[in-house]
């Protein structure tokens, strides 16, 4: 069968204006709140009574409410009744149930400061108001309404789908009751038991609309404030991304979000940052793909945004099609829907939603959500925009921060190499030199020349290694992050040789590890073993590295037999101070083969 084929155009920068069968319409952008620009303020001190949450103190509420209403019908049973028709005892105890009910209700929830049993007793309130109903006259009753407070509750607790649920139930037991249950001989009949709950559908939807848009605004509002929280400018800009990349997912309920950039360099450079329900945090760097693809995935306007839908069911075939674009005058969105198919193609999705993504710095692309199941809405476009044109800004943040770090970083590292060169390297070269005076002075044939031979040779290796390290800090070097597994190996070598302490190295080190994360893990190894040099007499050590997906773990042990004697109590504060820097834990324990191990754990 043919596509079938709507289209609607809204502009992305907010302009209005209507033609050609394209209705463009005005996108919001919340005005940012003074409490997000305010400089950060000192912890106030603790309140002596703390004040329960917002939603506890609505359930609270809606848990009174229902105390008056069971005491109202009650009042209105006994007082409004005429003396003919007596209310019967089974009435009247129906009601002081469902009043003791009521009271048990809101003592519970009293207590447990939860919302729990505002949510859970509408079904419950449902049940009751159709046995009150029936037991008041069926469609002529006069508690009618009251099915609109169970309707309200789980609208404004549960969002649209629980809310519609209800109103659905509600309508049709009181269609039944009102149908079976009314006296024939009351002027109430099919037709008003029919109107009323047409009544109870129509406002009871109007509820469940508002109160579904309300949940849908707080979860929005929740997450732009999420996005614009300050971030830790360790993890960097990827993390930053992947991590709103993943908050979209879980908002959307999507199959996956896409990120596709294009870097403004010479040549351009394409990346692609990905996020799935089935890797949750996984925030690796970003893939770099051909510009081929980038560009079929680039292929729609910088201003237009879309969502794309092709039904795969048997009642309804073609591709459904919604069109933002300021730009588009007359019915061009044949040529729009073909590229969207082929993206689809590329995204292995019949259902995504596609708005474009800019920053300042020329970086421009496109963000990507797919769906297994449901259409994207018109809103639903609104929303991801307003999204994109969050993030944006607090990436730009980001990179500045970065960059305003590596300029007091650079300044910073040519001091500490000049210091270094002037204060240690230079005494080490004159060590050196005596000792070379004194290798003439005993001769080759010596008792103590081997001795000084070994440490004209370490002098020599400690020079070297400190002039690598200052010229590294000097021209802003970076360490690649394989050289971690080979640094540790020459140091282990270099115990072996010169203090006959056997160090045995275990490694496993995937492409997640960075270089600076590389260079601060060697310093932990090396701390470690001048520990074991320094603080025992162990002639065995071992060092374990093992790179994780999330997390890079470090073990450094040697040996204490037991029969030596209890292991004396050891903190190793250097190393800790070390991994609390990199937002990582150390701790220290004797391992059931008799070796002293500290466990470092650092998050990549």
């Amino acid at each position: 069968m043919g596509s079938t084929l709507s289209g609607e155009g809204i502009p992305v920068d907010g302009r209005k204006r209507q033609g050609d069968g394209i209705v463009v319409t005005q996108a919001y952008s919340p005005p940012a709140s003074p409490a997000d620009t305010a400089p950060p303020q000192a912890p106030r001190p603790a309140a002596k009574r703390s004040m329960p949450p917002v939603e506890s103190v609505a359930a609270r509420m809606v848990n009174a409410i229902r105390i008056v209403l069971a005491f109202s019908a009650l009042a209105v049973v006994h007082v409004a009744a005429s003396e003919a028709e007596r209310p019967s005892i089974l009435t009247y105890a129906s009601l002081i149930a469902y009043c003791v009910y009521s009271i048990v209700v809101y003592y519970v929830g009293s207590r447990s400061q939860a919302a729990g049993a505002a949510r859970l007793s509408h079904w419950a309130d449902v049940c009751f108001y159709v046995y009150l109903v029936a037991l008041t006259g069926g469609s002529s009753s006069i508690f009618f309404l009251f099915f609109l407070f169970p309707i309200l509750v789980a609208s404004f607790f549960g969002g649209y789908r629980e809310g519609l649920q209800v109103t659905l139930a509600s309508a049709i037991l009181f269609m039944l009751v009102g149908v079976t249950v009314t006296p024939p001989h009351t002027h109430f009949g099919l037709g008003e038991a029919l109107i009323r709950s047409i009544y109870l559908l129509a406002i009871g939807y109007l509820i469940v609309y508002w109160g579904g848009y309300e949940i849908t605004l707080k979860r929005g509002l929740t997450l732009l404030k999420e996005v614009n929280n300050l971030w830790d400018p360790r993890f960097g800009v990827d993390h930053t991304i992947g991590t709103n990349l993943d908050r979209l997912v879980d908002h959307f309920g999507a199959s996956s979000c896409t990120l596709v950039l294009r870097r403004p360099t010479e040549p351009a450079r394409f990346l692609l940052y990905t996020a799935s329900p089935q890797n949750p945090g996984r925030l690796a760097e970003p893939g770099e793909i051909v510009e081929s693809m980038a560009r079929r995935l680039l292929c729609l306007p910088e201003t237009f945004a879309a969502a794309y839908h092709d039904s795969a069911s048997r009642w309804r075939r073609g591709a459904r099609f919604i069109a933002y674009d300021l730009d588009l005058r007359g019915n061009r969105n044949g040529n729009y829907l073909d590229a969207c198919k082929d993206i689809a193609e590329l995204l292995e999705s019949r259902t995504f939603i596609t708005v474009p993504y800019s920053q300042r710095d020329g970086t421009s692309g496109r963000l990507f959500l797919t769906s297994a199941g449901k259409a994207f809405t018109q809103s639903d476009i609104e929303f991801l925009s307003q999204a994109a044109a969050t993030i944006s800004p607090v990436v730009e943040s980001m990179y500045l921060m970065d960059e305003l770090v590596m300029k007091a970083a650079e300044h910073e590292r040519f001091k500490i190499s000049r210091d270094i060169h002037d204060t240690t390297i230079q005494p080490y070269i004159g060590l050196k030199l005596g000792l070379d005076a004194l290798q003439r002075e005993t001769g080759e044939g010596g008792p103590q020349a081997r001795r000084i031979s070994e440490l004209i040779e370490m002098a020599n290796l400690t020079i070297r290694d400190l002039r690598t390290y200052a010229a590294t800090l000097r021209d802003k070097a970076s360490v690649p992050g394989d050289f971690l597994v080979s640094a540790v190996n020459r140091q282990a070598e270099r115990f072996r040789r010169f203090y006959q302490i056997d160090v045995e190295v275990k490694s496993h080190v995937n492409g997640q590890l960075s270089n600076r994360l590389a260079a601060e893990a060697f310093q932990i190894v090396s701390e470690g073993l001048s520990n074991v040099l320094r603080h025992t007499s162990a002639k065995r050590a071992f060092v374990h590295i093992l790179c994780e997906e999330h997390q890079l773990l470090l073990k450094i042990g040697n040996e204490a037999p037991r029969s030596a004697g209890p292991a004396p109590a050891f903190v190793a504060w250097s190393i800790q101070e070390r991994a609390s820097d990199l937002g990582g834990t150390a701790f220290t324990e004797r391992s059931v083969d008799d070796y002293t191990v500290v466990h470092v754990n650092i998050p990549i």
